[in-house]
């Protein structure tokens, strides 16, 4: 039987959250597959890790403002708040939007050829967001409908974001398996 649980596992008394694991390892993989692809085109390492440096740095920020710029009534009454990234609190469509803009803007700075990077970058951005919705299925966010179909999903884990005990869309898979 297979348990959904945004805990992946604790070493002592630190938690280490699934969403947060699975969203490095899309990091990771997406750098490794993006190194593998530029070096055979040519590009200088220095401006992969650069342009992912920046791109990871810019997500996290544009993420967690879009975040709190939807939730601007509690921030606005707790704002030492804003910087507990820790406790979750990102929204993609933030990150993704200041990401591409950061990138853009350094491909322009350094005069690198903005669409083919774009296609070699590609892969690694979709497997990065293959990891990283597996790490929503773990915590219970971006759950999807309650369902009668045979492989809906059943959240227990009283720490998941989802509704527990009910019959839901694993929509976090369905879009994982997109991303691939």
């Amino acid at each position: 039987f297979f348990v959904m649980s945004p805990i992946l596992f604790r070493l002592g008394n630190l938690n280490i959250y699934a969403y947060g694991f699975f969203l490095a390892l899309g990091f990771i993989v997406g750098l490794i597959l993006a190194v593998l692809k530029t070096q055979k085109e040519g590009v200088p390492f220095e401006h992969v890790a650069n342009l992912f440096f920046y791109t990871v740095l810019s997500a996290i920020l544009g993420s967690r403002l879009l975040f709190i710029l939807v939730n601007i009534d509690f921030y606005h009454q707790n704002l030492l708040q804003m910087f507990k990234i820790w406790e979750g609190g990102l929204v993609f469509y933030g990150g993704l939007i200041l990401a591409v803009g950061v990138s853009i803007g350094y491909m322009r700075w350094h005069r690198l050829p903005l669409w083919n990077l774009a296609d070699l970058f590609s892969p690694s951005i979709a497997i990065g967001l293959f990891f990283g919705r597996l790490g929503c299925f773990f915590a219970g966010c971006c759950y999807g409908k309650e369902t009668s179909l045979p492989w809906g999903v059943v959240f227990t884990d009283p720490n998941s974001l989802a509704p527990l005990h009910v019959l839901l869309h694993p929509v976090q898979l369905y879009e994982a398996g997109s991303n691939l």
